[in-house]
């Protein structure tokens, strides 16, 4: 998995914020409940994949989809919105990110995002402290493992800069975290300290003396000392959010790892649901790990979250579904693979989960109609998720309960056909399928060239019949839907994130096929998997309606549904690819309102 844009969100001021409407020339406000938008490339994302003109929006819903004379019916007192053909598509749905976590750690914590050197990261984290003297302990986010050897970064460096209050700061792919030494004191982590299940305390070559970070479980020896939130914290940081996500054109999102143990987080969302506060909606997903318990205990977490869930009736927040982790990432060597890691033939990664104590929990939660959300990064892990899948089944049979698989970097052939079968969705991360310094640092010399070029089979999933949806894993990534369509059809990083990650270092952007060079940043292998630009439009749609089993009422552009598009700024079928990555919504509709609306 990879990491976060450097740039910070701007700050979002208050919901309440008003946008003057004029990107798309439209003309006065008018009845607020009615929305006339005219003179636009409207692409449905139907099951013909409709091409349209207009589009209008009454009391929250999708009154009318065609051509202009159909629509100009409606103008009277509506809102008259001239797209000037431009595109206007169904809203992006991403299929798994931590809003409310990522929320928290850019509105309150230091943010490592905006650093892309270790030089960096010590200022920002320095300017941090510098405002906020009176923090008892500091978190944070965003460092990048790329940046470092296998050891990792040294707590040695936190210490200069906070030598007397724990430092916590977690990985951009968020699965390890760097802590000084004030941290380790505190936690009782010493050089007699076993790693723990699942977990690693890397430790100094010379000294064994651990090091500074903790891999995996290891990280969760240090969340105590973490700081305790409140509801109203959380519910500040996620309308905060909300709003940046909307004018990213993003409407609806799954929260991939919320806490059971944590009433503060989820509350959050339900007060706002319940008071009509929310522009986005949220699905979402219980976590349940080996750590947590044995197989009863584990299985007594599941009753606790199924009725939690049934309290949680409105439209805008319900957890659908339980998390798991099938295995970890390759940036940390602890995704699960059928092939050993070159730095160790008997090491091949880590199997998070028993099989018999899996099968135990998929029975359960597929029986009571839940959803099962599945972080799988390696091949290996894809294999044994599956059988335990088609033990459920065979238990079971089909309840069309939407079964996902998150990530998805490395799938054999054979697996992909038994996702399709068993109705197992994927969701996929495009802006991560390229050839990048993390591919050259960490994938290839962890298990080797030919193994990395087979990552990400994105247009195999599709062809294969698999139902395919988006996902950023914010913080790991920033939703963008130029950079999403972008990577998608060409496997490459666009130009503008190229620009922000690599300012200033000697490597060099090329969309050529056949690179073999080392350090040149160009198109991801295989080139078969690049996506249609119209395959990746209906990921980011109705591919992540579906899987939240909501198509019926969101993701596609069609009469009765719920009134939740983007408004772009160009024709993205009708515009080089290149323009295409740097499309930028104007507008974004939730529940048929206005919700961000770009100035002028």
């Amino acid at each position: 998995m990879k990491r976060t844009l450097k740039t910070l969100l701007a700050v979002f001021m208050t919901a309440a914020m008003v946008f003057t409407f004029t990107a798309c020339g439209g003309g006065d406000s008018g009845d607020s409940s009615t929305i006339v938008i005219k003179n636009a490339a409207v692409h449905t994302v139907d099951e013909n994949n409709t091409e349209a003109e207009a589009v209008v929006v009454k009391d929250g819903l999708i009154e009318y989809v065609g051509d202009n004379d159909g629509a100009a019916e409606y103008e009277g007192d509506a809102r008259v919105i001239d797209m000037e053909g431009a595109s206007v598509l169904p809203s992006m749905i991403d299929g798994h990110m931590h809003p409310a976590e990522s929320a928290m750690s850019y509105y309150f914590e230091i943010s490592l995002q905006e650093g892309a050197s270790l030089k960096a990261y010590k200022k920002i984290i320095k300017d941090f402290v510098a405002e906020h003297p009176d923090n008892e302990v500091y978190t944070g986010s965003g460092f990048m493992r790329s940046l470092f050897d296998t050891v990792g970064p040294r707590k040695e460096t936190l210490d200069k800069i906070v030598p007397d209050k724990p430092v916590i700061l977690t990985s951009a792919d968020g699965h390890s975290v760097w802590v000084n030494s004030k941290a380790l004191e505190m936690a009782g982590i010493t050089k007699d300290t076993e790693n723990p299940d699942g977990g690693i305390i890397q430790r100094d070559p010379d000294t064994g003396e651990p090091s500074g970070l903790l891999q995996e479980s290891a990280a969760n020896l240090v969340s105590d000392l973490k700081p305790e939130y409140t509801t109203e914290e959380y519910k500040e940081a996620i309308t905060w959010l909300q709003g940046w996500l909307n004018e990213r054109g993003v409407t609806t999102v799954y929260d991939g790892m919320i806490p059971l143990d944590n009433e503060n987080y989820y509350m959050a969302y339900q007060e706002m649901a319940e008071a009509g506060e929310l522009t986005i909606r949220v699905r979402g997903a219980w976590h349940l790990a080996p750590e947590m318990g044995d197989k009863d205990e584990l299985l007594k977490l599941v009753d606790k979250g199924m009725e939690l869930s049934e309290g949680f009736t409105t439209d805008y927040f319900q957890v659908i579904g339980f998390k798991f982790f099938a295995d970890q990432v390759l940036e940390e060597e602890t995704a699960y693979m059928s092939q050993p890691y070159t730095s160790d033939s008997s090491w091949y990664g880590m199997k998070t989960w028993d099989e018999d104590v899996m099968e135990a929990l998929f029975t359960k939660i597929d029986k009571a109609g839940y959803q099962i959300h599945v972080h799988q990064i390696g091949d290996a892990a894809a294999t044994y998720a599956l059988d335990v899948m088609e033990k459920v089944r065979e238990t079971n049979g089909n309840k069309d309960t939407r079964h996902t698989f998150v990530h998805v970097q490395f799938v054999n052939d054979e697996d992909i056909a038994r996702m399709a079968d068993l109705n197992v969705s994927a969701m996929i991360a495009p802006y991560w399928a390229v050839m990048d310094d993390y591919y050259w640092d960490l994938y290839v010399p962890s298990v080797g060239q030919e193994m990395a070029d087979s990552m990400y089979p994105e247009n195999s999933l599709v062809e294969a019949g698999v139902n395919v949806g988006v996902h950023s894993d914010f913080f790991v990534t920033e939703p963008d839907w130029g950079w999403l369509l972008y990577s998608a059809v060409t496997r490459t990083l666009p130009q503008k994130i190229f620009d922000i990650w690599y300012e200033g270092m000697d490597l060099t952007r090329t969309t050529d096929t056949d690179v073999e060079q080392e350090y040149l940043i160009g198109p991801l292998k295989p080139y078969d998997e690049r996506m249609e630009l119209a395959d990746i439009v209906k990921a980011a749609t109705y591919g992540g309606a579906y899987s939240m089993n909501i198509e019926d009422e969101t993701g596609t552009i069609e009469v009765g549904k719920k009134a939740e598009l983007v408004l772009m700024d160009m024709n993205i079928f009708d515009s080089d690819i290149e323009d295409v990555a740097n499309v930028t919504p104007v507008g974004t509709i939730f529940d048929g309102k206005l919700v961000y609306e770009k100035e002028k």
